[in-house]
């Protein structure tokens, strides 16, 4: 089974209706490469047995997972970065940066991708943080037709009560869950921004589980977007980034 026309549509939607794009020509490239790996992904094996996590893509590596666990599940989040800048007065904001005060994301399946095409799995952190979040059906019909579960979107991703980030996958049929707390956080690879406004990328994590249960580690990869503007100037006390990235399960 192939994909097949409607979601070649989808994604040129998707890339209308993009917040910010590359050159018309980087958008034509950028479609006829989806376009090509889309036309031969099959849906006969989604094992991750082969899948690579990559670490060796930042400066300073972020370390690999537990030799004794095993890849469970790849999704792209697309969510949101939230920041806080303190209410004071103006000219200090100038030289105050925004603090990170957690995140949200939906989390969608992307293991069928990755088993077909780890270029392509690549290219939907990007995809996704272009697609507004009102059209987020846009991203679960563009999976929908990579992927042998009934479910696409696994699960989501926020901050619980105490701040620690917390992923939930029940929504995929499994039990699994996370309350995680930071293991290493290294730079996201340095990448050509289209426009002088354009956020940073938000860092490349690694987690470990300080409770939950079937997962124990995850990483945020292949981040796009989400990182917190250089100061707080002309902003409000509440700052929110779109942004989307790869999240690799182990457990």
């Amino acid at each position: 089974m192939h994909i097949f026309s409607p979601l070649l549509l989808i994604l040129t939607m998707m890339l209308a209706e993009a917040t910010v794009l590359p050159g018309p020509l980087q958008v034509a490239n950028t479609f006829s490469h989806i376009a090509n790996e889309l036309g031969h992904i099959s849906l006969g094996n989604c094992s991750l047995a082969h899948a690579c996590l990559p670490l060796k893509d930042t400066k300073v590596a972020l370390p690999d997972p537990s030799s004794h666990l095993t890849l469970k599940y790849i999704t792209v989040g697309r969510g949101i970065q939230n920041y806080s800048c303190p209410s004071i007065h103006a000219s200090s904001r100038n030289t105050t940066t925004p603090k990170a005060i957690g995140a949200a994301a939906t989390l969608f399946d992307a293991s069928c991708v990755a088993s077909t095409s780890m270029n392509l799995l690549h290219e939907l952190p990007a995809i996704a943080a272009r697609t507004p979040l009102g059209s987020l059906a846009f991203m679960a019909e563009m999976l929908s037709s990579t992927t042998n579960s009934s479910y696409l979107i696994v699960g989501e991703h926020y901050f619980d009560a105490a701040g620690d980030p917390f992923f939930n996958l029940k929504l995929s049929g499994h039990d699994d869950w996370m309350v995680a707390a930071k293991i290493a956080s290294v730079s996201a690879p340095t990448r050509v921004y289209t426009t002088k406004t354009a956020s940073k990328d938000v860092a490349w994590l690694s987690l470990k589980r300080k409770d939950g249960q079937g997962i124990k580690e995850v990483y945020r990869v292949m981040t796009f977007e989400g990182g917190a503007p250089s100061t707080c100037a002309g902003l409000n006390d509440t700052v929110i980034v779109d942004y989307a990235a790869e999240y690799w399960f182990y457990g």
